[in-house]
């Protein structure tokens, strides 16, 4: 046994609650962390959590809240003393800064492998901060880094709302974005903007 194998064996598995609306996210979560009991003990939250004791470290996934991810983290800090890491498809320097002056630990990318969403977690519990990046793609030469942002996106079957809390931003920038989207790529609607994010090679 290694020493950080040693080293985990004697602190116990790190209690994880998981706080997300989407049953994608949670299922994908579940099969990643599920094999893995000696290491991570898995809970579900829902709106209704009024107190993180008993947990060491909150996994919370912004889309689809009615506030910002900032907002979002400054809430469930106010419940207890667990270790809050934001999980998104959004690893970029500015948010990242958002939400540690929230009160993060961090954040986990999406594209985050199993072995790496499990250092993240257990980084965490030990009070570390945690940064784990998407690639830093410009995918689309055509269109400005945002508005690439925002077509990868789009091309995930995201509503501008789920867009705008990825981002960090406001849906209307999202729907001004959209629009530079379309002028940009001569379309007029989302299924012709998808098609054309393909074309280009995108297949993510």
């Amino acid at each position: 046994m290694t020493s950080s194998a040693s080293e985990r064996a004697a602190l116990g598995p790190v209690r994880l609650g998981v706080l997300a609306e989407t049953e994608l996210v949670t299922t994908g979560l579940a099969g990643m962390l599920g094999p893995h009991g000696d290491r991570v003990e898995l809970a579900f939250l829902d709106e209704l959590t009024t107190s993180t004791d008993g947990l060491d470290v909150v996994l919370i996934d912004p889309v689809m809240r009615e506030v910002g991810a900032r907002e979002h983290v400054e809430q469930v800090t106010s419940l207890g003393a667990a270790r809050v890491l934001v999980y998104t498809w959004n690893t970029r320097a500015a948010g990242l800064r958002d939400v540690l002056e929230a009160g993060a630990h961090g954040i986990v990318a999406k594209s985050s492998t199993t072995r790496e969403l499990l250092a993240a977690v257990e980084a965490a519990h030990r009070g570390e901060s945690v940064e784990t990046r998407s690639p830093e793609l410009h995918l689309f030469p055509l269109l400005s880094q945002r508005e690439s942002d925002v077509l990868r996106l789009i091309c995930r079957g995201m509503s501008n709302l789920e867009i705008a809390a990825e981002l960090y931003v406001s849906v209307n920038s999202v729907k001004t974005y959209i629009r530079q989207v379309y002028q940009k790529t001569g379309v007029t609607r989302r299924t012709q903007a998808v098609a054309w994010a393909h074309r280009q090679g995108y297949s993510h």
